[in-house]
């Protein structure tokens, strides 16, 4: 579809009447992240009063909690402030999902949920300022490496089971002016005849799920196929945490930036990579916390679990909401010229360990950089108990029969010879049902 059509005669307009106006936001959206630090927390902090006032007034959970402290508005100024209130953990807002909702919302509420990939799906419902916020916030990203609304995008993304809602996400990707390449399929046989649908579509930038990008470019690899022609603007990794053999890769590959995105279902853009590689936070937008096991900030620079807290719903506010990841907050500034604040991701999700008999905890993110060889394409693990670990493999053409011996000795330099390890051989590596792939699934009870 022609960029213009795609952007004016159909995702602006369609939003508008959807009652997600983004064309409406973008221009301020636009001007603050120019904004000095100063300046932006200040818009922070104005945001922070007018959701705590909302949360106390509206929302049911909030009012008897804000009581229960003997807590009012007034009592929050600012970001410190925000401390004063409990964390908020998924299994909370699972419980307690229809207090947390304003019961007299005047408008058209819209519903979302959550992959799923910690084994809970919360369901949440936002208005369409709180979505069309969080497209613009998107597109202000985007901007920064020429990415307009409407520009082609391939997105390599999950592709729904049943038959009506596959439909509707056909048409979603068509009046988006994007294709649709399946993260479950993803094969030597199926990328080859993407590539040929991708050609002839010209796209602007490819954006999906790292894991599939990653194994779609593996085998253009092999076969000897350059991606750099395509002229992307950029490549848009999200979803999950871009590892150094992914962007070793890519940048082998393409001749474009390669920007990693950290968001949610919950949150929309929570951070981007700038241009000069640092993540800003989208601090205008909401609050990003980072604490310790006791709730306790961390010092920046120390790894800390991620609380967000949304200052665009107030539909359904979510105050100091635990993700599940773990991050850094940076005080430093960037060359870029945007003062948003600064982070990094850690090793994705809190409760991916690998647990040995002695009680010691191994993160799951060390697979990346002992299975990770060149004779491998794709590898998951399952811990089914304390001392044995299924590996499953995609063998590469390099893969040799001294290749697992290799592999074997790599994983024990970290796990010990006390633990039997068993590999398995796949085609291809089964995906989570959003089409993510998620390197290790613990089958230990929680409180083994």
């Amino acid at each position: 579809m022609n960029k213009f059509i795609a952007k004016h005669l159909c995702y602006l307009p369609i939003q508008s009447l959807r009652g997600q106006d983004v064309k409406k936001y973008l221009p301020q959206l636009e001007k603050d992240q120019h904004k000095s630090l100063s300046e932006i927390i200040e818009i922070r902090d104005r945001k922070i009063q007018e959701t705590i006032e909302t949360a106390y007034k509206k929302i049911p959970y909030y009012s008897r909690l804000f009581d229960r402290l003997n807590l009012t508005p007034a009592d929050f100024r600012g970001f410190s402030d925000l401390q004063k209130l409990p964390v908020l953990s998924k299994r909370e807002i699972l419980e307690n999902e229809k207090e947390l909702i304003d019961p007299d919302f005047p408008g058209r509420l819209f519903l979302r949920k959550t992959g799923g990939s910690t084994g809970m799906t919360l369901h949440f419902m936002r208005e369409g300022k709180a979505l069309a916020l969080n497209d613009g916030v998107m597109f202000r990203c985007y901007d920064w490496y020429g990415i307009d609304v409407g520009d082609r995008q391939v997105r390599f993304w999950g592709v729904p089971v049943t038959a009506d809602i596959r439909r509707k996400e056909q048409i979603k990707d068509f009046l988006a002016n994007r294709i649709r390449i399946s993260a479950f399929d993803i094969s030597k046989s199926s990328c080859l005849e993407q590539y040929k649908r991708i050609k002839k579509f010209k796209p602007a930038y490819f954006y999906g799920y790292t894991t599939a990008i990653y194994g779609f470019c593996l085998f253009m690899k092999e076969n000897g196929i350059r991606l750099d022609d395509l002229k992307l603007k950029a490549v848009i990794c999200t979803a999950e945490k871009m590892y150094p053999h992914h962007q070793k890769l890519f940048s082998g590959v393409f001749n474009c930036p390669v920007v990693d995105e950290y968001g949610s279902s919950e949150n929309g853009v929570i951070a981007f990579q700038c241009p000069k590689g640092n993540m800003h936070i989208m601090a205008d937008h909401l609050c990003v916390e980072f604490l310790d096991e006791n709730d306790q900030p961390v010092a920046s620079g120390q790894p800390g679990r991620i609380v967000i807290t949304d200052l665009s719903s107030h539909a359904m506010p979510l105050l100091r909401y635990d993700i599940g990841d773990i991050g850094k907050y940076s005080d430093e500034r960037c060359s870029c010229g945007i003062e948003l604040p600064l982070m990094e991701m850690v090793e994705g999700r809190k409760e991916d360990f690998i647990r040995k008999k002695d009680g010691q905890l191994v993160h799951a993110a060390y697979l990346c950089y002992t299975l990770k060889e060149d004779t491998v394409h794709e590898f998951k693990m399952y811990q089914k108990t304390t001392d044995s670990l299924l590996v499953q493999i995609v063998k590469a053409p390099s893969f040799t029969d001294q290749s697992e011996k290799k592999l074997e000795a790599n994983l024990r330099t970290a796990l010990g010879d006390d633990v039997g390890i068993k590999f398995e051989y796949l085609s291809q590596i089964p995906r989570e049902k959003s089409g993510k792939l998620r390197y290790f699934v613990s089958e230990l009870p929680s409180n083994d």
